[in-house]
């Protein structure tokens, strides 16, 4: 188990490399939504287990997706459980998401948002320079032109989510302001 966790590690890291410079950085990004949840556990009373439900990935904002997320996932699983991609601009919509892509759009809204996450499991995404320090789990960046991550750890431990190793080693760890 331990060394197919380090394949896919090592998979994940070359991925970055290779496919930024290839194909469009919210494809990358789209498909990096999914790779983060194999390396996140939520906890058992989130209903993460219940198949019936689907997994919903939300983008809160404007999109800058386009239709990435929907061509991605419309015939793929997470958790074994079918996707559900939501566009959403109220916080109160948030409510039984899984993965909430913060865009930054909503810059302003920030501090509210985390506000209402904050205690419950959602892994918060953004990529927007200082999003991490601010209290989003994971955050993209371009860093010579690679896309790479920063992972707020305390962010993810008050959610009660939890982050392999694995992850926690290829990411920039940084902490809340």
């Amino acid at each position: 188990m331990k060394k197919n966790k380090l394949i896919i590690l090592i998979f994940l890291s070359l991925f970055v490399s290779t496919l930024t410079a290839q194909i469009s950085e919210y494809r990358v990004k789209a498909v990096f939504l999914e790779r983060f949840t194999r390396f996140t556990e939520w906890p058992g009373e989130s209903a993460i287990n219940d198949t019936t439900k689907p997994f919903v990935i939300s983008v809160i904002g404007k999109n800058p997706f386009g239709n990435l997320l929907k061509e991605t996932y419309s015939s793929q699983k997470i958790l074994n459980k079918n996707i559900e991609i939501r566009y959403i601009s109220k916080i109160d919509q948030i409510e039984e998401t899984n993965i909430l892509f913060i865009s930054k759009s909503k810059q302003k809204e920030l501090s509210k948002i985390l506000s209402y996450t904050k205690d419950k499991p959602i892994l918060t995404v953004g990529d927007t320079k200082g999003f991490a320090k601010k209290g989003v789990m994971i955050n993209f960046y371009l860093s010579s032109g690679k896309l790479r991550f920063e992972i707020n750890e305390t962010a993810v431990k008050e959610s009660g989510l939890s982050m392999s190793y694995l992850l926690l080693q290829v990411a920039l760890i940084v902490s809340k302001n």
